[in-house]
């Protein structure tokens, strides 16, 4: 029985270790889908239909170590408003968490009636529904004792929850709020299978600077806490270096994240990143380097790949 013990409070420590960041794909945004922090970011580019599938191993040297996958789409559907979806699958040891989201988008020109380009001005305002399902599969636990009652059947968690953002862009520069995982049922012991999942409030700002034709640097922040007192920081740095049009181009950066509660105020990690857009094709990869002192093992380092399509979109090629 202590041998069980023992192994199930290491699997919720893993767990909660994972949950400190939210849902397991929050830290996707910028190598995949900016709409994953950020319903209002659905049809940001008005003339393409964005399709993104995300794949994260966390632990990388771990058997058996956190793995998370997404799939993303949205576009514009009727003038300014754009629709998108998104899905995730989470397995973590003996702990599958499972979601899928709808969001809907409005966007606003602020210098004149037209909303044709990735590169207009424009205010954005987005509102969104998922649901989070997550299964405890005991029956992968081998046991010392079988029939342990501790390790019979299965735990199951389902809840609803809101999410709400707000955007803009303008003279280049560009910035966004946001509030997920707003419960809309019992919010369930998602954490530890103690506490349930918090509220997560999203703050970014950045600025595109085109430092010459078909070059650009994009320095930006994003600033994230919890309704568990939980903060975090991340500076990030990307360049882009263009070639033909529709955005086609290799993107090289750097994203560094750190905590800035009280429990937590070291750094977490840093990420190099590369991004490649070939006609409708974009990929892109990211290698987290854990700093803190539970990562001086390595265990903490993961990497993420991203790969996707941006459609052409029949109904968002010009908007009056």
């Amino acid at each position: 029985m202590k041998k069980i013990t023992l192994i199930i409070l290491a699997i919720f420590s893993l767990s909660k270790v994972e949950a400190q960041q939210g849902l397991p794909f929050y830290n996707h945004y910028l190598v995949s889908d900016r709409m994953l922090i950020n319903p209002s970011y659905a049809g940001q580019d008005p003339n393409v239909i964005s399709v993104t599938g995300t794949h994260r191993n966390q632990w990388d040297d771990l058997p058996d170590s956190p793995s998370t996958q997404t799939v993303s789409a949205h576009g514009i559907v009727y003038d300014r408003l754009a629709i998108g979806a998104q899905f995730f699958n989470d397995r973590n040891g003996v702990i599958k968490m499972t979601g899928f989201g709808i969001n809907a988008a409005y966007h606003i020109p602020l210098e004149d009636r037209t909303y044709d380009s990735e590169e207009a001005s424009v205010f954005s305002f987005g509102a969104g529904a998922s649901n989070v399902s997550q299964r405890f599969d005991y029956s992968k636990i081998i046991a010392g004792e079988p029939g342990d009652p501790v390790l019979e059947g299965e735990d199951k968690y389902s809840t609803f929850f809101a999410n709400l953002g707000l955007s803009f862009k303008y003279a280049g520069f560009f910035g966004g709020v946001s509030v997920l995982d707003i419960p809309l049922s019992q919010n369930e012991y998602y954490i530890n299978n103690i506490e349930p999942l918090p509220t997560w409030y999203y703050f970014n700002f950045g600025y595109k600077w085109n430092v010459a034709e078909g070059i650009a640097l994009e320095p930006s922040l994003v600033y994230n806490m919890n309704s568990s007192s939980e903060r975090h920081l991340d500076i990030n740095l990307m360049s882009h270096i263009g070639f033909g049009d529709n955005g086609q181009g290799v993107g090289i950066g750097v994203g560094y994240k750190q905590g800035m509660d009280s429990k937590n105020s070291n750094p977490l990690f840093i990420s190099p990143i590369l991004k490649l857009k070939v006609g409708a094709l974009k990929a892109g990869v990211s290698y987290d380097i854990g700093l803190s002192d539970y990562q001086v093992d390595g265990r903490k380092n993961g990497m993420l790949f991203s790969l996707g399509f941006d459609l052409q979109n029949p109904w968002g090629a010009r908007f009056e």
